[in-house]
C-alpha cells in the first residue's frame, strides 16, 4: 500500500539530525542556549508535523475529481500557512522559547529534502532522470 513510508522516515529522520545540529551549533552561539534548542525542537517537531499534513492532503487529493482536488488543496495549504503563522506567534510571545531558533527548526523539511536532492543527483549517473514518482 505505501512504499513511500521508508523515503518520508528517512526525511524525518534528517530534519531531526538537522534539528540537534542546528540546536548543538546554535546553543554555542545563542544567548539563552536552553531557549535556542526549545525553539530548534518545537520547529523541527512543528515540521514533521507539517510533512505528515502535506502526505495526508496529497493521498486524500489524488482520490477526489480534480475541481474539487484544487478546492482541498489549497484550503490545505491555507490551514498549513494559518498553523505556521500560529506556531510562530507562540515563539515570539512565549520568553523560554527563541523565535530564530523556531525559524531554523522550521527550515529543517527544506533542508532535509535539499539534501534528498542532493543525494539522488549524486549517485545518478549522467544523463539518466531518477525517478521520484513510483506509479
Amino acid at each position: 500500500m505505501n512504499d513511500r513510508v521508508p523515503e518520508r522516515n528517512r526525511l524525518i529522520l534528517r530534519m531531526i539530525i538537522l534539528g540537534t545540529v542546528i540546536g548543538i551549533a546554535g546553543s554555542f552561539i545563542a544567548e539563552d542556549s536552553f531557549g535556542f534548542i526549545k525553539g530548534v525542537s518545537f520547529g523541527t517537531i512543528f515540521s514533521v508535523l507539517r510533512l505528515r499534513l502535506m502526505e495526508i492532503s496529497i493521498k486524500k487529493a489524488v482520490q477526489m475529481e480534480k475541481s474539487r482536488a484544487q478546492k482541498y488543496a489549497a484550503s490545505g495549504y491555507i490551514a498549513r500557512y494559518i498553523l505556521t503563522g500560529l506556531v510562530l506567534t507562540i515563539a515570539a510571545l512565549e520568553p523560554s522559547i527563541n523565535l530564530l531558533g523556531t525559524v531554523f527548526g522550521m527550515l529543517t523539511m527544506k533542508a532535509a529534502v535539499f539534501l534528498e536532492l542532493y543525494r539522488d543527483k549524486k549517485r545518478s549517473p549522467k544523463g539518466i532522470k531518477v525517478d521520484h514518482i513510483k506509479s
